[in-house]
């Protein structure tokens, strides 16, 4: 969909590359022998373009014993199958998100989509985006059309080289959103349900967070690599110049570039200062705004410290 929040960095990536789905599930189960999997996010562009691919290399893995407790696929929903519905609701670790986006979807697609034993409908708050009413709107509207709620979860934008500057968040939006946030807070307080609901979905989002060691998304216990085996320090920048090495070895014909240091925040005098480090981990350590970013995680931290007090 060329959405300009997108976070891909490149589309010449050396993981777009043929290869072998099956083959490189192999060579992977080698590779993690003896670590446990909980979870395996399938990333790119839109996956339903190459389900085909995605549904080799999963049904391999679970033949070989990789089994995680999650499996999440991220969609914009529009080319959804009943052969993908199918395939997702015979394999309980399969979770699908679906991006909201400009929120047109069809009724076939609609449909579709709540055919689908686990899914969650997922939207960005962005300089365009600084309110949560269209999340409300849909779970309300949904939830008496098909007689079940979705699961509407909302997540922050990263302003990173992929994203189209005019949507990076200025103060002024935090300060809208944060507002925005605390009249949510009050309905929730109320009991408006998807209020409730939304609440404990952030919270939920940022405890995982906080359960973590080190910066927010480059860890020990996280492997992003593509199927040639290249390994990335972030699993949103697929570009050559991000390739950290490869776990089959191989002699990689990339020429070094020098890398942003994924610890570049998460280290700082400033971050470590911080009260809200723990639930922010210093941020994305690709973002271009990071004075905003902080900004916010210190307003939100405030935020958070509310709902938590409606669930006690």
């Amino acid at each position: 969909m060329k959405c300009g929040y997108c976070l891909q960095t490149n589309e010449q990536s050396p993981a777009d590359h043929k290869a072998d789905p099956v083959a490189f599930a192999h060579r992977l189960v080698k590779y993690l022998e003896g670590c446990r999997v909980e979870r395996i996010a399938y990333w790119g562009g839109e996956p339903m373009l190459y389900w085909e691919r995605i549904k080799a290399l999963h049904s391999t893995l679970r033949g070989l014993g990789i089994t995680p407790q999650q499996s999440t696929i991220t969609t914009n929903g529009r080319a959804l199958t009943d052969g993908y519905v199918e395939y997702a609701n015979a394999n309980p670790d399969i979770f699908t998100v679906v991006s909201w986006h400009d929120g047109e979807f069809t009724d076939e697609q609609l449909d579709l989509i709540f055919q689908l034993n686990q899914f969650s409908i997922s939207m960005l708050v962005h300089h365009y985006q600084t309110d949560m009413w269209a999340a409300r709107d849909l779970y309300y509207a949904l939830g008496e059309r098909y007689g079940r709620y979705p699961n509407t979860a909302v997540h922050f934008l990263r302003a990173n080289d992929g994203c189209a500057k005019d949507y990076y968040m200025t103060q002024e939006d935090v300060d809208v959103f944060c507002s925005h946030l605390e009249t949510v807070i009050e309905m929730a307080r109320l009991g408006d349900q998807w209020a409730l609901w939304q609440c404990s979905q952030l919270l939920y989002h940022r405890n995982t967070v906080r359960s973590r060691v080190g910066p927010m998304c480059v860890r020990d216990e996280l492997l992003s690599v593509d199927l040639h085996g290249n390994t990335y320090a972030c699993h949103h920048n697929y570009d050559a110049s991000n390739i950290t090495g490869n776990i089959f070895k191989k002699i990689i014909p990339i020429k070094a570039v020098a890398q942003l240091s994924p610890r570049r925040f998460f280290d700082s005098d400033e971050c470590r200062q911080c009260e809200a480090l723990e639930e922010c981990r210093g941020g994305c350590y690709t973002s271009n705004t990071h004075e905003i970013d902080c900004y916010f995680a210190r307003k939100r931290y405030r935020l958070y410290q509310t709902m938590e007090k409606l669930f006690k």
